[in-house]
């Protein structure tokens, strides 16, 4: 049984908080500069951020999920494309914070967040699209270019439509609630 990919994103943060935890106790331990040691806090803050997040998405009413009357791949990709949207507007503010910022401490700050929440992205992109990834770049390897093309149509239809299935969706909870 093939897992969501919110809960294997889950996991991955979840392996990077332990492995940044422990590297902020080591290094308070070997007294590291107090700078460096609050932007690992500080990022163990930002995926804390993330988890919670994505924990919020998936543990939404039954009642929602049953409204939506969606198979479980469908409302997987749903889910997933309202996490990636989440992130995205984060990134936004926070760059729009940047810009604004005038001190130096701060825009480190932010610029750690925006570089945490876009590899947070960057491996939500590779749980989403490794195997489709892999089997286009096989198809092309063994030159069965018409089966490359033929699965690239059919990740771009399948990902397309469940981007509108999840606009409308969304669309529908707001007029909802």
């Amino acid at each position: 049984m093939r897992k969501h990919k919110l809960i294997e994103l889950q996991k991955i943060i979840d392996q990077k908080i332990g492995s940044l935890t422990e590297e902020v106790e080591v290094g308070t331990n070997i007294k590291l500069n107090a700078l460096y040691m609050a932007d690992r806090k500080d990022e163990i803050e930002f995926f804390k951020w993330s988890i919670k997040t994505i924990q919020l998405i998936l543990n939404r009413d039954i009642d929602n999920r049953l409204q939506l009357r969606t198979s479980e791949k469908r409302l997987e990709m749903m889910e997933t494309i309202e996490f990636e949207n989440a992130l995205q507007e984060r990134v936004q503010e926070l760059n729009s914070k940047l810009k604004e910022s005038n001190n130096l401490r701060e825009s480190d700050i932010l610029i750690n967040e925006i570089d945490t929440l876009e590899s947070i992205l960057g491996r939500l992109t590779d749980l989403k699209y490794g195997a489709e990834t892999r089997a286009i770049e096989v198809a092309n390897a063994n030159n069965d270019f018409k089966q490359a093309n033929r699965l690239r149509k059919q990740l771009i239809k399948t990902h397309t439509e469940a981007e509108i299935s999840a606009q409308c969706s969304n669309t529908r909870l707001r007029w909802t609630s």
